[in-house]
């Protein structure tokens, strides 16, 4: 779900979140500092009431292969890099609410390596190695056919293998369980080894169909990261590709707004007379290192807040999904994996128990019907979104009225995220064929709420099914981002790939089923590091406000050994992350949380910092869309035309 901000109406539309958390926590019953003194451990690691910011040096090597010398000025590159990074929940700030600070600071190092001669050689000799001889692509042949192109593809071309390609980067460079990221940009052309090439990640077929789109020309690549390591590398010499549309070099105008889309050409256009000058490649890396590695993979703000998805002490994480049947030549229910599903979520977050839950309505129930019609724009029935004012709200209001009906009960200390999959028609879809779902929020604060599912045998035909879709915006729920859409700290604006950040499309080419070119049914490195710092730091600051609470009620005396080993879990969890070991960090703060709050309803303390860092405040309903894969367009149309 793509949706970038005005950031002009946010600037004015803001609420005070953090004095109003603030203000209600100052509100909290306070006991004497002698009092609190006597009654309480000497805390190591847990901070009693206190909201901290965790910091962390993140060393950034930009590595050079195959550059010439003054090909690139660092300089240039060096100006874009950001000195830090702050990230925050992006969702409320489409209603003009402040994103929650989610208590890390990332003060970035960087380092610009220039690869020796021998290293060159070793590296592309393997890119050939590797390589499987093919015909040009679709979209290298369309570079050929354009007027201004500097030179003409020459076949056959290379097909590398991206994952492989990493994997080698990664051994090769001494990165294996780096503390550090890397960014690598490519240059093969020039040399006179040098082969036409693209990259390809053909092993991760479709769960449902099987169908293997990384065998598409629409996914041949330039870019690979996230499989095994914390890099990402890019190459300019690669392509063009169908992806970001850097095979079009006649008009800088990619879809006839008016408006210039930017986009990196391939090495060979730097030039005089080329698609870009020769000065300009220096910045360009700048601003894939910037807007594209550091903002949307390395170190990227949430969506959602994955912290209203914890489940409470001894609580599971619930998925449910309730299936629709709305088309009678096919079943739904045919095109789903729950088990790999779980899987793929376990895989991210093992310190949870997960469950996945499933309901099958066949044929559809008539409330249901009316609604998705309603949506579809096929009814004209007044349903129930005249309230919020759209008829894209119509599934929410009508779920959220008669969940009970679709979703059974669960234990009040889980967390359920309840999910509704629609398998109908094209004509059942109406206004939003090509339309895959969409995480949809409260439509008040920007909090997650429930998840959209779209199926039809059109989009069957093109690959997809349901389980990389459910995977996907259960991924939105939890808090992840696209790979192309983000947030700039220092900057201050949420962004997304078109107009003057069009070259963001390059971040799906990477390992997440958060992309929109289907060649990745997982959460890659780039994902489990990123969730597992904001959970880090958002338990260990649950901790530090149910200690304050604690030893503010008077009663702490009774839970003394409790605070004592939460206070060890928790020094146990910032010695993880300060060694980047993320997953044993989120596992033990979560442990020290579990533990003080257990210990908190023993002895009847309910905390008003929680209280306050969750409460819900107004704002403007947004401009909202789903999630629309371009790719998935583009097969759509192709299918129209046979």
């Amino acid at each position: 779900m793509a949706i970038i901000a005005n950031t002009a109406v946010l600037a004015t539309l803001r609420a005070p979140l953090a004095a109003t958390a603030l203000a209600l926590a100052l509100a909290a019953t306070t006991q004497s500092v002698a009092v609190a003194a006597q009654e309480s451990p000497q805390f190591e690691a847990l901070k009693p009431g206190r909201f901290v910011v965790h910091r962390q040096r993140v060393p950034v090597r930009v590595v050079l292969i195959g550059f010439d010398e003054g090909q690139v000025d660092e300089d240039v590159l060096r100006s874009w890099l950001p000195r830090t990074y702050r990230p925050l929940v992006r969702y409320p700030q489409y209603y003009g609410l402040d994103g929650r600070n989610m208590g890390l600071q990332y003060d970035f190092a960087y380092r610009i390596v220039r690869k020796s001669r021998h290293f060159s050689d070793r590296f592309f000799a393997h890119l050939a190695a590797i390589g499987t001889e093919g015909e040009p692509t679709e979209y290298q042949q369309r570079y050929n056919a354009q007027l201004k192109n500097v030179l003409d593809i020459a076949g056959p071309v290379l097909y590398i293998d991206a994952p492989e390609v990493e994997a080698w980067l990664e051994q090769a460079d001494g990165q294996s369980q780096a503390r550090a990221y890397t960014v690598y940009f490519v240059n093969w052309y020039g040399r006179d080894d040098f082969r036409f090439h693209v990259y390809t990640r053909t092993d991760d077929p479709d769960p449902d169909t099987k169908f293997n789109f990384g065998g598409l020309d629409n996914t041949a690549m330039t870019a690979w990261g996230g499989t095994s390591s914390r890099s990402w590398f890019y190459d300019f010499s690669a392509g063009p590709e169908w992806n970001t549309v850097n095979w079009l070099v006649d008009a800088t105008d990619v879809d006839g707004d008016g408006f210039e889309e930017y986009r990196m050409p391939p090495i060979w256009e730097y030039a005089t007379g080329g698609y870009r000058p020769a000065d300009g490649l220096s910045g360009d890396m700048g601003l894939l290192t910037r807007f594209v590695a550091i903002d949307l993979l390395f170190t990227s703000s949430p969506l959602y807040d994955p912290m209203v998805t914890a489940p409470d002490a001894g609580g599971a994480k619930v998925a449910q999904l309730s299936m629709f049947e709305d088309d009678a030549a096919a079943r739904g229910k045919k095109f789903l994996d729950l088990a790999l599903t779980r899987k793929k979520f376990r895989s991210l977050q093992p310190y949870y128990r997960w469950m996945f839950g499933f309901r099958e309505f066949d044929p559809i129930d008539a409330g249901s019907k009316l609604s998705l019609d309603i949506f579809a724009g096929n009814s004209d029935d007044p349903g129930c979104w005249e309230p919020i004012g759209t008829p894209f709200a119509q599934l929410f209001c009508y779920y959220d009225a008669n969940l009970s009906k679709y979703v059974p009960a669960q234990r009040e200390r889980d967390y359920v995220g309840e999910l509704f999959a629609f398998n109908t028609t094209d004509a059942g879809l109406g206004q939003w064929v090509g339309l895959f779902g969409f995480a949809d929020d409260n439509w008040t604060d920007g909090t997650q709420t429930y998840e959209f599912i779209f199926s039809a045998d059109s989009y069957r035909e093109a690959g997809f099914g349901f389980t990389s879709t459910v995977i996907h915006e259960f991924g939105h729920h939890i808090g992840l981002s696209h790979p192309h859409d983000g947030y700039d700290s220092e900057f201050d604006f949420d962004y997304g790939a078109g107009g003057q950040f069009y070259f963001a499309w390059v971040g799906d080419e990477s390992d997440t089923v958060m992309q929109y070119i289907a060649v990745s049914n997982g959460f890659g490195t780039h994902n489990a590091d990123n969730m597992r710092r904001w959970e880090t730091a958002g338990y260990l600051n649950w901790a530090n406000a149910l200690t304050g609470d604690i030893l503010e009620s008077g009663r702490s005396s009774r839970v003394r050994a409790a605070l004592e080993r939460a206070d060890g879990a928790a020094g146990e969890a910032r010695a993880a992350f300060r060694n980047w070991n993320y997953l044993r960090s989120a596992t033990k703060a979560r442990e020290a949380y579990v533990i003080l709050a257990r210990a908190a309803e023993g002895i009847g303390v309910t905390s008003d910092r929680l209280t306050a860092a969750r409460m819900p405040l107004p704002g403007s309903a947004p401009l909202k869309e789903g999630c629309r894969p371009k790719l998935l367009q583009e097969l759509l149309q192709n299918q129209s035309r046979r």
